[in-house]
């Protein structure tokens, strides 16, 4: 048995699909935001492009968070109203991410 989720598919740049993957981190894994493992897993996913992208990468993530959240909008609208409740739970963290990305 194979599952594809393209609930988040789109087209952006490479580094944006990083976005869930550090949310994962910090939700799941309790790793503070500043914690040494978000620059180490930057720097290897950044290895095969060279040097010099740091500033790139967090456009990409503070640009893609904002992706994130409007894909998570667009899902929350083909809900039916029932189903809304559970799915703001998770989305209230979607949307305070994307704000605190307004304050950097």
């Amino acid at each position: 048995m194979r599952l594809l989720d393209w609930g988040e598919a789109s087209i952006s740049h490479p580094c944006a699909s990083l976005v869930v993957t550090f949310r994962f981190l910090e939700e799941i894994n309790k790793l503070p935001p500043g914690d040494p493992w978000f620059a180490r897993l930057r720097d290897a996913y950044l290895e095969p492009w060279g040097r010099g992208l740091t500033g790139a990468f967090a456009l990409a993530i503070r640009v893609g968070t904002f992706a994130h959240t409007i894909a998570w909008a667009r899902q929350r609208d083909a809900l039916p109203e029932e189903a809304r409740a559970g799915f703001d739970r998770g989305f209230q963290i979607v949307l305070r991410r994307a704000v605190a990305r307004t304050l950097e």
